[in-house]
């Protein structure tokens, strides 16, 4: 189950995060005539099988997607498939299955926050990301003035990044706390015939019952006992994904 591109943001990385292309500062003069898809069209998201994750997702994550916890990191993730490149929530068309969350970091694309050297961030978007489909959005009117895609781009790419700080946290509160182990996904298609999907990381439910009580004081404190709860929840979403691959018998 594995995605390396799914952890990038989280550890800076200088390869361009999942989805984008060619990351440049938004600019009224060079993007005035920018126009990004429509807001219901996740066509660029048919690929990754996994997607990143900030921990107030959690509560509406864990009732559509398991959700892993990748690399050294700790990464929180949503499984979308059960193979790289698959996404077996959106349609070839990039209609969004119904009815079923779409997490932060899709519904934030094309835009990002970019750091500068001092350390103020600015809005920044995906220049490959431009589209000319019926009901695409402009991101400047006429007279040069941002129009409301661009303003709500930057308080939702905004609430994103203080979203993931405090998920930073959490996943090294969990590392430090060792109660993270790694599992094997296993389904059995056919009497006696066992398939092994790949491996991930989750929350061990014995080991977090065994923190001493300071701990678990601290983190009812901190907010984090809520998202270890939803992580714990979240494991029973495999069989959403194996129906939706039919899977199951």
């Amino acid at each position: 189950m594995t995605d390396t591109s799914a952890a990038q943001e989280s550890r800076q990385s200088q390869v361009a995060p999942l989805y984008y292309g060619s990351i440049a500062p938004l600019n009224a003069e060079l993007h005035k005539d920018f126009k990004i898809r429509p807001a219901e069209l996740f066509d660029y998201a048919t690929q990754g099988n996994t997607i990143p994750l900030t921990v107030p997702e959690f509560a509406m994550v864990s009732r559509h997607y398991p959700i892993l916890l990748l690399g050294d990191d700790l990464v929180p993730t949503a499984a979308l498939g059960l193979e790289p490149g698959q996404n077996l929530f959106v349609s070839p068309e990039g209609q969004w299955d119904r009815g079923t969350y779409v997490p932060a970091y899709i519904r934030r694309y094309p835009f990002i926050l970019l750091g500068g050297d001092d350390n103020r961030l600015t809005l920044g978007i995906d220049t490959d990301a431009t589209s000319d489909k019926p009901g695409a959005r402009p991101l400047f009117h006429p007279d040069g003035k941002e129009t409301e895609v661009v303003t709500q781009a930057m308080d939702f790419c905004n609430q994103f990044h203080n979203a993931f700080l405090f998920t930073r946290e959490f996943s090294e509160a969990l590392r430090k706390a060792d109660i993270v182990v790694n599992c094997t996904l296993e389904i059995e298609p056919t009497p006696g015939q066992k398939v092994q999907l790949g491996s991930f990381n989750r929350v061990d439910e014995e080991k977090f019952k065994a923190l001493p009580d300071e701990t678990f004081l601290e983190w009812r404190k901190i907010g984090f006992l809520h998202p270890i709860y939803f992580l714990l929840q979240s494991m029973n979403n495999w069989e959403v994904l194996l129906a939706k691959k039919g899977m199951l018998g």
